[in-house]
């Protein structure tokens, strides 16, 4: 069976269970999770999401609690680690297998030696979660810092010491910004997870199918390096505050054209 999956994150700023609602009722079976609040990673919500009949796949550390995880800051990590356990636990009652992360900034080199380290011990704090769970963490490539091509991204994970855990994952929309070829990264890295929003000059993160990604050759590519996990849309919400309902069809349309052509 093939995992079409869409983003919470773009139908901010609806709340969790709302869009994971209309996600299911676009035709979708699975979706991506982004919490938006603490309210997201309880037992509660967890019970609450179980009961809409979607399958939630994946979840993303939120963006906005990304400050927890790379922080220099002794109680701020604290504070990051119980959000990690917290958002682990979410993982598994959900039954979800991938969990999403960026790589982190590195610091200015001449306080590198001081700040880095304990930024690095929050992640391996974090994967060591993911890895008793039998949790994937998914290093998503970035336009900035070390992971914004292929090789880099590889290089980037090996940093952690061959981690188990620690897998490379690709945002089509992120390997255009550091001027990279989706199709070309996906053969680079052969990831485990996988972000599909569109490209076009300054436009970014445009929904599936409106930019100037060539998307058969992504398709191309993934059916070589035998792809298996989630076909994740996640265009930005700015493009799903209006007429939602019908956009998410035409998402859902796109993505079980593009796979099933």
């Amino acid at each position: 069976m093939n995992k079409y999956a869409f983003s919470t994150a773009a139908l901010y700023p609806l709340e969790s269970d709302v869009a994971l609602n209309l996600i299911k009722n676009a035709g979708f079976k699975y979706a991506e999770l982004m919490p938006q609040a603490f309210s997201d990673v309880t037992d509660e919500f967890a019970v609450k999401a179980k009961k809409i009949g979607i399958r939630v796949g994946s979840v993303h550390y939120p963006l906005a609690m990304f400050a927890m995880l790379y922080t220099s800051h002794p109680v701020m990590s604290e504070d990051g680690r119980r959000f990690g356990r917290d958002i682990v636990r979410l993982c598994t009652m959900l039954e979800t297998t991938v969990l999403v992360i960026h790589p982190h900034i590195p610091p200015a080199e001449k306080h590198r030696t001081l700040l880095e380290p304990p930024i690095i011990e929050n992640m391996v704090y974090l994967a060591d979660l993911c890895k008793e769970n039998n949790i994937k963490l998914a290093m998503e490539n970035s336009p900035k810092g070390d992971g914004y091509t292929g090789e880099g991204l590889l290089r980037y994970i090996s940093s952690f010491g061959g981690h188990s855990a620690i897998h490379p994952m690709v945002d089509t929309t992120e390997a255009c910004e550091a001027f990279q070829d989706p199709a070309e990264f996906i053969r680079t890295v052969k990831p485990v997870h996988l972000h599909m929003s569109d490209h076009k000059g300054e436009n970014k993160h445009l929904p599936a199918g409106q930019g100037s990604i060539n998307w058969n050759a992504v398709k191309s590519v993934l059916e070589q390096v035998r792809y298996d996990g989630y076909y994740t849309l996640e265009p930005s919400y700015r493009h799903y505050l209006e007429d939602t309902e019908n956009r998410l069809a035409e998402a859902y349309q796109f993505i079980k054209g593009l796979i099933e052509s």
